[in-house]
């Protein structure tokens, strides 16, 4: 059964993300607003969730998850489309996007092929490529998640990601050529969101399946997790005399520990609330946005560079610099209503 809460939750997070990438003034007040962490970690995190969600209901028809290689190739077929039709753009009437491909330009065969396999990402085009690359990891991991091997996986990406706080990535990257963009978030650090969230589903229905739900403890850890997270927005926000802490612990492209701890604290909150009252954060637009998040953000993403390119008295300045974000969150709304009518309409036919 699909939970519209988990629907509007994902719509509200690529509404921020939109406006966050919009940039100032609106990102001002929206960037981490909640603590020390952005909407990139809720993205993935309720992909894991809801996808351990699916990867369950689905186990006795599809043992194997390959729906979930169908859906990263869906994705990879989306990231390579856009990146083409952005490069394109660049070389036949849109020059001011060149800086953003010349990778791509400059070393067109390795680029594209290296573009092909992921490893190549310009700036903006790297988080639907790492969502390909942990569905494919999920692919493999979520069946065993499915048959209770809930522990065993979860300290397996827990080790991963203490391995990506020491800089093994930066090793990693050193074997390639300075011109290759890898992307922003480090993909050692950040599987362990996504893993964290399918762990947590896994561990609620096999809990639920038995008939042996601890209620008792999951409301003691939403009370822990409620206070943590009023701590840590108090503190992030400087209303704590505490001094902020350094980048290693809240580091956005290795998921720093506090980081991490802040936002799983802040997930545990929204869990309690979507499991007693799920109409408190069951909103209709946000729900229509969510139901076609993969291409909302494709759609978000054109629209980010067409931003970046607008001439810069629009683009610093007021009232233009909060109009046009709006209405780009208007335009990938209409978008998602299109697209749920024509689903509704297939439906019906």
């Amino acid at each position: 059964m699909r939970l519209r809460a988990l629907d509007s939750i994902r719509g509200l997070l690529l509404l921020q993300m939109t406006l966050d990438h919009f940039g100032k003034p609106i990102s001002s007040y929206l960037f981490q607003c909640f603590g020390f962490f952005s909407a990139a970690e809720g993205f993935f995190f309720l992909s894991g969730f809801v996808g351990m969600f699916a990867a369950m209901s689905k186990r006795e028809k599809d043992p194997s998850a390959s729906w979930m290689r169908a859906r990263a190739f869906r994705i990879w077929k989306y990231h390579i489309i856009s990146l083409a039709s952005l490069v394109c753009s660049s070389i036949l009437f849109l020059p001011a996007l060149v800086p953003y491909f010349r990778g791509i330009l400059q070393h067109p065969h390795t680029g594209s092929f290296l573009s092909a396999l992921l490893i190549h990402t310009p700036t903006w085009l790297d988080v639907l490529p790492l969502y390909v690359i942990l569905m494919l990891i999920g692919s493999f991991f979520f069946p065993r998640l499915a048959r209770g091997s809930v522990y065993k996986i979860w300290l397996l990406s827990f080790l991963v990601w203490i391995l990506a706080q020491f800089g093994i990535r930066e090793n990693i990257h050193a074997l390639f050529p300075k011109w290759i963009n890898h992307g922003f978030f480090d993909l050692l650090g950040w599987q362990f969101i996504y893993f964290s969230g399918a762990a947590i589903a896994a561990w609620w229905k096999h809990h639920q399946k038995a008939k042996t739900t601890p209620l008792r403890f999951v409301q003691s850890i939403s009370y822990v997790a409620i206070f943590i997270t009023i701590f840590l927005f108090l503190w992030s926000h400087q209303w704590i005399s505490i001094p902020l802490p350094s980048e290693f612990w809240i580091s956005r492209e290795h998921l720093g520990p506090l980081r991490y701890l802040n936002f799983i604290a802040f997930a545990l909150s929204i869990c309690f609330i979507v499991r007693t009252r799920p109409s408190l954060l069951d909103f209709q637009f946000s729900a229509t946005l969510g139901k076609h998040s993969l291409e909302v953000y494709t759609a978000h993403t054109i629209l980010i560079y067409i931003w970046l390119i607008v001439p810069k008295y629009v683009h610093l300045h007021m009232p233009w610099n909060i109009i046009f974000p709006l209405f780009a969150c208007f335009l990938l709304w209409l978008l998602a209503f299109i697209l749920d009518v024509q689903k509704q309409k297939h439906k019906i036919l």
